[in-house]
């Protein structure tokens, strides 16, 4: 056992020490802090939020992604970015429609769910420009249309760019690693809320 783990025996003897009161738990900085629950959905939160630094993050994010699309495709996307919106779940389902790329993933340490959603233009516009064509896209397709084994390819690349921009972005004020939970093509299927 290595030598900054406790055994069994200390772990126990810390528990009764606990238990008992012969060991003090109210000791260390900020015992009088108290933590009060934030929903950021919620329209009169008293705490307010401020998005100003997430629009930092998120314009960080969208340079070091340009970045990597670039390397990927071998020619400049466009990448436009948008202010940081606080919207419900259920209201921003309804404006999706499938089919699309909706990948639910884990930031580790934050805790819960997050999607990334990839609109098939997207995907077929990405595949056009990486097997040298002009990136054009394609028109409407069926909603129950699945995507094909080198446009998912095409889409684990793009997520892998994005994983790499949004760890960059996000290093200054922590570490994140990501892990991928599922893939699905209609977001209704995808449950990252109660």
């Amino acid at each position: 056992m290595a030598d900054n783990l406790l055994s069994p025996e200390e772990l126990m003897a810390l528990a009764e020490g606990v238990n008992d009161g012969s060991i003090p738990v109210d000791t260390g900085f900020n015992t009088a802090a108290r933590v009060r629950k934030h929903d950021l959905a919620s329209e009169d939160s008293s705490l307010g939020v401020n998005v100003a630094s997430v629009d930092m993050i998120n314009e960080r994010f969208v340079r070091m992604f340009r970045l990597g699309l670039l390397e990927m495709l071998r020619s400049s996307p466009r990448v436009t970015p948008t202010r940081v919106q606080i919207t419900r779940f259920g209201d921003y389902l309804k404006g999706l429609q499938a089919p699309l790329s909706v990948n639910v993933v884990r930031m580790n340490p934050l805790r819960g769910y997050s999607i990334v959603v990839i609109d098939p233009v997207v995907v077929f516009s990405s595949l056009d420009s990486f097997f040298g064509g002009f990136g054009r896209g394609v028109g409407q397709l069926p909603p129950t249309r699945l995507f094909t084994p080198t446009e998912t390819r095409i889409i684990n690349m793009i997520m892998d760019v994005f994983f790499r921009s949004l760890k960059e972005a996000w290093a200054p004020l922590m570490d994140i690693e990501f892990e991928r939970v599922s893939s699905e093509i209609n977001p209704q299927f995808d449950q990252i809320a109660d």
